[in-house]
């Protein structure tokens, strides 16, 4: 039975590998005409003509030229044109405070009165004896007249006259020194005093600022920008950067150096400053110097920063290969920048008032890329309201 079954078997495997071949052929006939007809989309994308070169939308402007000066930025320090501390030249206690912190008050007006009740009292002794000795003077000298007295006693009758005459001088004087009074018109400091307190000599009561119209700024400036100014000069100043731009003169000039900075410092007066300054505040001090200098203005955004330099792109015409109108391509250049007026960047060097500078989408722009067909609307002149 076992001999009858082997040709079965055999038969069986003979069927199952001739399937399993005609299966891998057929697998193979599938892969070769997939490859075959992706090798002719190959092919054919290769033999096919570029797909045509899209323009990228961009702002050109035209440089318009202008003239700056060589400038530092500085800071400076505001300072009334008067400002003393107020302090008592006499010991005591504070009787009366006539002025309120942060107040104004007028020259002559009192401030503190220091106790002086016990000065009052001897001036009217010395009052008294002043009065005591003129009349034994007037007796002296009339008996001196009459020749019943003799010299010495008219001079003894004189010094008497005249040592009673500065006790009461040197006691009005030491009474005025407990009056505390206003040198001039001043906005008053704040400070911290009270009756019944007692004050030494050289207390500090409070600081007095001058109210006028006008404040000092000082500054100081390097040696090669002090050389190069001179007293009446213009300054510009900015109490901040956001702050609208004040102008100042220069009045004075340091008679000598700083030993260690090499700086010197210049004061410079600023007329009708507003009321947000104050003596004290720091403030930001534009000095120009040197000749003019002739530049370019184009806006910021025209500004390419890179590790390799500075540039802007320049849009040129092009000659177009099918005899078409001529096309509009970047061009990078390298350039000089010095400085800003407001949004716009000065250039010293690198451009010429007739080109065309890529603006507005720089940032798009590289070597040679297509920037759209000429056409002279397509030039933004640079506005006078943008240089502000």
């Amino acid at each position: 039975m076992t001999a009858k079954r082997k040709p079965f078997a055999w038969r069986s495997r003979l069927l199952t590998l001739a399937g399993s071949a005609g299966l891998l052929i057929v697998v193979g006939l599938v892969i070769a005409a997939i490859g075959w007809a992706k090798m002719r989309q190959i092919h054919a994308a290769m033999s096919a003509p570029p797909p045509p070169e899209m323009p990228i939308a961009i702002e050109l402007v035209q440089p318009k030229p202008t003239q700056f000066r060589s400038s530092t930025v500085v800071v400076g320090s505001v300072l009334a044109h008067r400002s003393v501390v107020v302090r008592n030249e006499e010991t005591g206690i504070v009787t009366k405070v006539a002025m309120t912190p942060g107040g104004k008050v007028q020259a002559g007006d009192l401030l503190v009165q220091i106790d002086d009740r016990v000065e009052q009292a001897a001036l009217k002794a010395a009052t008294a004896t002043l009065t005591q000795a003129r009349t034994s003077l007037e007796r002296a000298q009339k008996l001196q007249r009459a020749n019943a007295s003799t010299a010495q006693e008219l001079d003894v009758a004189l010094a008497d006259a005249q040592r009673a005459e500065a006790e009461v001088d040197r006691l009005n004087v030491l009474i005025d020194r407990k009056r505390i009074t206003a040198g001039f018109d001043a906005k008053v400091g704040l400070f911290d005093l009270h009756v019944g307190q007692y004050l030494d000599v050289g207390t500090d009561i409070a600081t007095l600022e001058g109210v006028e119209d006008y404040l000092h700024v000082d500054f100081a400036v390097p040696g090669h920008v002090a050389d190069r100014i001179e007293v009446g000069d213009t300054v510009k100043m900015r109490p901040n950067a956001s702050s609208p731009v004040l102008s100042a003169q220069t009045i004075a000039m340091d008679s000598r150096a700083d030993p260690q900075s090499r700086s010197l410092m210049v004061r410079a007066k600023l007329n009708s400053p507003p009321k947000t300054l104050l003596p004290g505040d720091s403030i930001l001090v534009t000095v120009e110097y040197g000749p003019n200098i002739d530049a370019m203005l184009v806006p910021q955004t025209a500004i390419r920063r890179a590790p390799t330099g500075t540039t802007v792109f320049l849009a040129e015409e092009h000659p177009s290969e099918d005899g078409s109108a001529p096309s509009l391509r970047a061009r990078s250049v390298s350039i000089v920048l010095a400085g800003s007026e407001g949004t716009m960047s000065r250039i010293i060097n690198g451009i010429s008032l007739d080109d065309r500078v890529v603006a507005n989408g720089s940032f798009k722009v590289f070597e040679g890329s297509l920037l759209g067909p000429v056409d002279a609307d397509s030039v933004a002149f640079v506005a006078e309201g943008n240089l502000q």
